[in-house]
Protein backbone atom coordinates (compact mmCIF):
# COMPACT_ATOMS: atom_id res chain seq x y z
CA UNK A 1 0.00 0.00 0.00
CA UNK A 2 2.81 2.37 0.84
CA UNK A 3 4.36 1.84 -2.60
CA UNK A 4 1.05 2.63 -4.28
CA UNK A 5 0.76 5.79 -2.20
CA UNK A 6 4.27 6.86 -3.22
CA UNK A 7 3.49 6.20 -6.89
CA UNK A 8 0.24 8.21 -6.74
CA UNK A 9 2.00 11.06 -4.94
CA UNK A 10 4.80 11.06 -7.53
CA UNK A 11 2.38 11.08 -10.47
CA UNK A 12 0.42 13.97 -8.95
CA UNK A 13 3.59 15.86 -8.05
CA UNK A 14 5.13 15.56 -11.53
CA UNK A 15 1.84 16.61 -13.14
CA UNK A 16 1.56 19.83 -11.14
CA UNK A 17 -1.00 18.96 -8.47
CA UNK A 18 1.06 20.75 -5.83
CA UNK A 19 2.23 23.68 -7.98
CA UNK A 20 1.59 27.19 -6.73
CA UNK A 21 -0.78 29.28 -8.85
CA UNK A 22 0.55 32.82 -9.20
CA UNK A 23 -2.13 35.04 -10.75
CA UNK A 24 -0.81 38.14 -12.48
CA UNK A 25 -2.51 41.19 -13.91
CA UNK A 26 -1.63 42.85 -17.21
CA UNK A 27 -2.37 43.19 -20.91
CA UNK A 28 -2.82 39.90 -22.75
CA UNK A 29 -3.95 38.99 -26.25
CA UNK A 30 -3.26 40.80 -29.48
CA UNK A 31 -3.64 37.76 -31.75
CA UNK A 32 -5.31 37.02 -35.03
CA UNK A 33 -6.44 33.41 -34.97
CA UNK A 34 -7.74 30.98 -37.56
CA UNK A 35 -9.59 27.92 -36.39
CA UNK A 36 -12.80 25.97 -35.98
CA UNK A 37 -15.73 26.15 -33.60
CA UNK A 38 -16.64 23.51 -31.05
CA UNK A 39 -20.01 23.15 -29.33
CA UNK A 40 -20.26 20.94 -26.26
CA UNK A 41 -18.13 19.96 -23.30
CA UNK A 42 -14.90 21.92 -23.10
CA UNK A 43 -13.17 18.64 -22.24
CA UNK A 44 -14.04 17.35 -25.72
CA UNK A 45 -12.46 20.18 -27.73
CA UNK A 46 -9.60 17.82 -28.65
CA UNK A 47 -11.24 16.79 -31.95
CA UNK A 48 -11.42 20.45 -33.02
CA UNK A 49 -7.72 20.86 -32.20
CA UNK A 50 -6.93 17.73 -34.18
CA UNK A 51 -8.63 19.29 -37.25
CA UNK A 52 -6.76 22.57 -36.81
CA UNK A 53 -3.39 20.86 -36.34
CA UNK A 54 -4.00 18.66 -39.39
CA UNK A 55 -4.73 21.73 -41.54
CA UNK A 56 -1.70 23.54 -40.16
CA UNK A 57 0.52 20.58 -41.06
CA UNK A 58 -1.05 20.16 -44.54
CA UNK A 59 -0.49 23.83 -45.27
CA UNK A 60 3.02 23.70 -43.81
CA UNK A 61 2.27 26.85 -41.86
CA UNK A 62 4.65 27.30 -38.97
CA UNK A 63 2.69 28.61 -36.01
CA UNK A 64 3.99 27.79 -32.59
CA UNK A 65 0.98 29.31 -30.82
CA UNK A 66 -2.20 27.27 -30.49
CA UNK A 67 -5.07 28.86 -28.59
CA UNK A 68 -8.31 27.57 -27.14
CA UNK A 69 -11.01 30.21 -26.61
CA UNK A 70 -13.85 29.50 -24.19
CA UNK A 71 -16.88 31.77 -24.57
CA UNK A 72 -19.30 30.51 -21.91
CA UNK A 73 -19.25 30.00 -18.16
CA UNK A 74 -19.78 26.27 -17.65
CA UNK A 75 -21.49 26.99 -14.33
CA UNK A 76 -24.27 28.94 -16.05
CA UNK A 77 -24.84 27.10 -19.33
CA UNK A 78 -25.67 23.46 -20.15
CA UNK A 79 -22.58 21.46 -21.05
CA UNK A 80 -23.91 20.48 -24.48
CA UNK A 81 -24.33 24.19 -25.36
CA UNK A 82 -20.87 25.47 -24.39
CA UNK A 83 -19.15 27.38 -27.19
CA UNK A 84 -15.41 27.21 -27.77
CA UNK A 85 -12.88 27.67 -30.55
CA UNK A 86 -9.65 25.81 -31.38
CA UNK A 87 -7.13 27.80 -33.38
CA UNK A 88 -3.60 28.84 -34.17
CA UNK A 89 -2.17 32.33 -34.55
CA UNK A 90 -1.51 33.78 -38.00
CA UNK A 91 0.57 36.80 -38.94
CA UNK A 92 -2.05 38.62 -41.01
CA UNK A 93 -5.57 38.54 -42.39
CA UNK A 94 -4.39 37.81 -45.97
CA UNK A 95 -3.03 34.46 -44.83
CA UNK A 96 -6.18 33.76 -42.81
CA UNK A 97 -8.38 34.54 -45.82
CA UNK A 98 -6.32 32.22 -48.03
CA UNK A 99 -6.64 29.43 -45.46
CA UNK A 100 -10.39 30.01 -45.17
CA UNK A 101 -10.77 29.76 -48.93
CA UNK A 102 -9.11 26.35 -48.92
CA UNK A 103 -10.74 25.24 -45.66
CA UNK A 104 -14.25 26.77 -45.40
CA UNK A 105 -14.86 25.22 -41.97
CA UNK A 106 -12.30 27.68 -40.56
CA UNK A 107 -12.87 31.28 -39.59
CA UNK A 108 -10.88 34.15 -38.12
CA UNK A 109 -11.10 35.51 -34.61
CA UNK A 110 -9.26 38.51 -33.28
CA UNK A 111 -8.30 38.49 -29.62
CA UNK A 112 -7.59 42.12 -28.79
CA UNK A 113 -4.91 43.04 -26.29
CA UNK A 114 -6.86 43.86 -23.12
CA UNK A 115 -6.61 44.04 -19.37
CA UNK A 116 -6.43 40.50 -18.07
CA UNK A 117 -5.74 38.23 -15.18
CA UNK A 118 -3.51 35.30 -16.10
CA UNK A 119 -1.36 32.51 -14.79
CA UNK A 120 1.11 30.08 -16.31
CA UNK A 121 1.40 26.47 -15.23
CA UNK A 122 3.72 23.74 -16.44
CA UNK A 123 1.95 21.21 -18.64
CA UNK A 124 3.47 18.19 -20.32
CA UNK A 125 0.50 16.02 -21.17
CA UNK A 126 -3.21 15.47 -20.76
CA UNK A 127 -3.14 14.78 -17.00
CA UNK A 128 -1.08 17.88 -16.28
CA UNK A 129 -3.45 19.95 -18.50
CA UNK A 130 -6.48 18.75 -16.55
CA UNK A 131 -4.80 19.43 -13.22
CA UNK A 132 -3.62 22.87 -14.41
CA UNK A 133 -7.13 23.87 -15.53
CA UNK A 134 -8.62 22.65 -12.24
CA UNK A 135 -6.12 24.83 -10.38
CA UNK A 136 -6.00 27.87 -12.69
CA UNK A 137 -9.65 28.83 -13.14
CA UNK A 138 -10.67 28.96 -9.46
CA UNK A 139 -7.52 31.00 -8.69
CA UNK A 140 -8.27 33.40 -11.56
CA UNK A 141 -11.89 33.76 -10.46
CA UNK A 142 -10.87 34.40 -6.84
CA UNK A 143 -8.35 37.05 -7.88
CA UNK A 144 -10.90 38.82 -10.07
CA UNK A 145 -13.42 38.83 -7.20
CA UNK A 146 -10.73 40.08 -4.81
CA UNK A 147 -9.64 42.90 -7.14
CA UNK A 148 -13.25 43.65 -8.13
CA UNK A 149 -12.33 45.52 -11.33
CA UNK A 150 -14.96 47.81 -12.83
CA UNK A 151 -16.09 45.91 -15.90
CA UNK A 152 -18.97 45.63 -18.31
CA UNK A 153 -19.33 42.00 -17.29
CA UNK A 154 -17.99 40.90 -20.65
CA UNK A 155 -14.67 39.29 -21.25
CA UNK A 156 -12.99 36.32 -22.78
CA UNK A 157 -11.20 33.28 -21.40
CA UNK A 158 -8.51 31.63 -23.45
CA UNK A 159 -5.61 29.29 -23.08
CA UNK A 160 -2.31 29.63 -24.91
CA UNK A 161 -0.55 26.31 -25.38
CA UNK A 162 3.22 26.68 -25.33
CA UNK A 163 5.90 24.02 -25.21
CA UNK A 164 6.01 22.89 -21.56
CA UNK A 165 3.45 25.31 -20.15
CA UNK A 166 -0.02 26.73 -20.63
CA UNK A 167 -1.04 30.33 -20.03
CA UNK A 168 -4.61 30.65 -18.74
CA UNK A 169 -6.09 34.08 -19.40
CA UNK A 170 -9.31 35.80 -18.34
CA UNK A 171 -9.76 39.18 -19.97
CA UNK A 172 -11.90 41.74 -18.19
CA UNK A 173 -13.70 44.53 -19.98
Amino acid sequence: MASLGVIIFAVLFFNGAFATVNVQKGSQGGYLLIGVDHIGSYQKIGDAFDKVKKIQLEEKYDSSLFVGVYFDDPASKPEDSLRSYAAFAVKDSALALALMEKHPEMHMLNIPKENSFFTELETSGMLSMIIAAIKAYPALGDKIKEENPKTTGEGMAFEEYHYGFTRFVMQVR
